[in-house]
């Protein structure tokens, strides 16, 4: 209880001290996201809070399906139909990138890696590309301690989404630069803001309750019937079928009366929670543990370069906004529990896009971590 007390008063101390005015240019380059993932880190490594803890795991078990619930209850299906094509080349090129990127990131510093390292970089390749499920479904296949991986995860992945989010601010001097048409994307942002101005109204203790009430209702049952659902393959697990099952139902909802719930602000709650959620996540990182495994950091570094390389030259050739290269980055990077809030830091009203991507990169994860993996071993011998 003391650990989630710590996190809950890291998150409303970022958010309160980035509404104070002579602040607010630091708070421009490395927004409250940023802090409320930084500053768990650096309790960590002081020694406050431990790098491990059942409640980490909890909080997303918990957490994260019900703020998807409150998040996509907003979602505007018609107009996030014209942006499929763009989204899914992107995240395309964007997992061929991380694949790629580890691939010789391990053939450069091989030398000063371990034997089986070739093993840690097929997982590295699966949570890249798909998340944690993806990570302990290659590990547990290659029969390989994934604890060396979640360190440059969290080091190296949420670094860049800290870059990611400060890419935000910049992106139509990049989109004008590369002669993007941003006329689709601002197209969504623009009637999902007309809709809420026109018709926001004051939270009520009604309106709370529904919102509360459903969110936990339907993590409930989602949870419960992923129990139920029979795995497939190493990806399909419980909690993957739950997450699916969550976002199909919360994307039926919002077709439904109750999508009005966002005129009382249901998004503004999901995200408060899912800025909680980002607390444990930083919570598992301990920059100690970076001086321990330097070739492993500088894989991972290699491996982002390359992804973002390849992703870049997705949006110049596309002519698509930087908007995707936002989402699908951080959909392959970040999964489940970022990717929504990344894609709708850079278009207000796009987070099904990221969610969608991340459930797409679940999907390959595996796959390709056991693909890179099988290539490299040859390497290895």
């Amino acid at each position: 209880m003391a650990q989630l007390a710590y996190l809950a008063a890291v998150a409303a101390f970022v958010f309160q001290v980035a509404s104070w005015k002579p602040l607010a240019p630091l708070f421009d380059k490395l927004p409250p996201l940023v802090w409320t993932y930084v500053l768990p880190m650096l309790s960590t490594t002081a020694g406050i809070l431990p790098a491990d803890s059942p409640l980490y795991p909890a909080m997303t078990r918990y957490l994260l399906p019900g703020c998807l619930v409150l998040l996509l209850l907003s979602s505007d299906l018609a107009s996030i139909a014209r942006l499929g094509r763009m989204a899914l080349l992107t995240m395309t090129a964007g997992c061929l990138g991380i694949a790629v990127g580890a691939s010789v990131g391990y053939l450069a510093l091989r030398p000063w890696l371990p034997p089986d390292a070739w093993k840690a970089v097929g997982a590295l390749a699966a949570t890249w590309t798909g998340g944690s499920a993806n990570l302990l479904a290659v590990s547990t296949t290659l029969q390989f301690d994934p604890g060396v991986i979640i360190i440059v995860d969290t080091v190296v992945g949420y670094s860049w989404m800290a870059f990611l989010i400060w890419l935000a601010s910049r992106q139509r001097p990049v989109d004008a630069w590369t002669g993007a048409d941003r006329s689709v994307v601002d197209a969504v942002s623009a009637r999902l803001a007309d809709r809420v101005a026109q018709r926001a109204r004051v939270i009520t203790v009604p309106d709370l309750t529904l919102m509360l009430g459903l969110a936990i209702v339907l993590t409930a049952v989602c949870l419960k019937l992923g129990q139920v659902l029979p795995p497939v393959g190493e990806v399909l697990k419980p909690f993957s079928w739950a997450i699916i099952l969550v976002t199909s139902a919360s994307l039926l909802l919002s077709l439904t009366p109750l999508a009005r719930l966002e005129e009382a602000g249901a998004s503004t709650v999901g995200y408060a929670g899912f800025y909680l959620l980002l607390t444990s996540v930083g919570a598992q990182g301990d920059l100690r543990k970076v001086l321990a495994n330097p070739a492993f950091i500088a894989l991972g570094i290699i491996a982002i370069a390359i992804h973002a390389l390849f992703l870049f030259a997705a949006v110049k050739l596309l002519k698509a906004p930087l908007f995707f290269f936002g989402a699908s980055s951080q959909a392959c990077l970040g999964g489940y529990s970022s990717a929504p809030i990344v894609a709708d830091i850079y278009q207000r009203g796009t987070a099904t896009i990221g969610l969608l991507l991340a459930v797409v990169g679940n999907v390959l994860g595996t796959y390709l971590g056991l693909l890179v993996a099988q290539l490299l071993s040859g390497f290895a011998r």
